[in-house]
């Protein structure tokens, strides 16, 4: 029987991984050099045990194991062998103290070579989504120290409008208080019949007529209530005052913290998704390698976790990038 290429081989795990390749119709074990897998375990005969290709094509090979009448016996799976056995990929031959592992050999270069791009991918995604979440990061950061100095801002701003708003209330007290004595003196004048009295009156409320237009000076007339009554009280409205003020100084001045902290808690919750992003490529990356260290098929169940965890990580890079355009 004519094998055209060899795919099986056996791998001594010790302090050392040694593999032979099974690349002959018949292979021995045992401990004579001459042996296509010799094994220095004085615990091994010097022919122990053979290993047959049955099936052997470009695309399949089944090999079968037989002991050799061994002095120790041939163990397969820590069975005993008692005739012939066809060897399934990863079962583990005990001959002696020494161990070996069927296993398939790789069919070319292929699938690492597809490992590694898939890895520089995911590496480049990774290095990618990194950077994204420090931009991240740095704009949360800009917007908070923004907000925080607008709050500032604000806060001065609120200050002074307000300081202005008790020099006007100083002012208009006084007016309004000078203006009531001037028509309290207005009516005794009228009242009295003393001329001489009546002209110290007069005096005292022209006096206090001045010191009410004075005080009037100083008052933002905008902002007077004049009732509907001429004997009703005038009034200052204050509320009117600083809502008109603050607005003035917001058309001059950026006085909109909250937004500023609106936007640095958008640009951190990025961050913190890119960072989970970053940590899911990096768990493709570690099956990715997993794949390139593990033996026959959990190779393939490797390599698919890495590429499951790969475009759910990318997927989700992407629909979080467009969420914050479209944000």
């Amino acid at each position: 029987m004519s094998i055209m290429e060899t795919r099986m081989k056996l791998v001594v795990r010790g302090d050392e991984r040694v593999e032979y390749p099974l690349d002959a119709e018949t292979v021995r074990l045992g401990r004579e050099r001459a042996r296509t897998v010799p094994l220095n375990d004085p615990l091994v005969s010097r022919e122990h045990a053979e290993l047959c290709c049955v099936v052997g094509d470009a695309r399949r090979q089944v090999w079968e194991i037989h002991d050799l009448g061994s002095t120790n016996g041939t163990y397969v799976n820590d069975v005993l062998l008692a005739g012939p056995r066809r060897l399934a990929v990863g079962d583990r031959i005990r001959v002696g103290n020494t161990v070996l592992v069927y296993e398939e050999i790789e069919s070319g270069r292929g699938f690492r070579n597809l490992v590694a791009v898939l890895i520089a991918l995911a590496t480049l995604m990774g290095a990618i989504v990194a950077w994204r979440a420090n931009v991240a990061i740095d704009e949360a950061a800009g917007a908070r120290a923004r907000g925080t100095t607008v709050l500032i801002n604000l806060t001065q701003h609120e200050t002074e409008v307000t300081s202005s708003l008790y020099q006007n209330l100083s002012a208009f007290t006084a007016y309004a208080w000078h203006l009531a004595m001037t028509q309290l003196l207005a009516a005794d004048a009228q009242q009295t019949r003393d001329a001489d009295w009546s002209s110290e009156l007069e005096e005292d409320r022209l006096r206090q007529a001045n010191l009410a237009l004075a005080a009037l000076d100083l008052v933002n007339v905008d902002y007077v209530r004049r009732a509907d009554d001429p004997t009703a009280a005038q009034t200052f409205d204050r509320e009117r005052f600083f809502a008109t003020n603050m607005a003035e100084v917001a058309t001059q001045t950026d006085l909109d913290y909250q937004a500023h902290y609106a936007t640095s808690d958008r640009e951190a919750t990025v961050a913190e998704r890119l960072t989970a992003v970053a940590v899911l490529l990096s768990v493709a990356i570690f099956f990715y390698t997993g794949a390139t260290l593990a033996t026959s098929w959990l190779k393939y169940v490797w390599a698919g976790i890495g590429v499951v965890a790969f475009g759910v990580g990318s997927l989700a890079a992407v629909l979080i990038e467009v969420g914050t355009r479209a944000g």
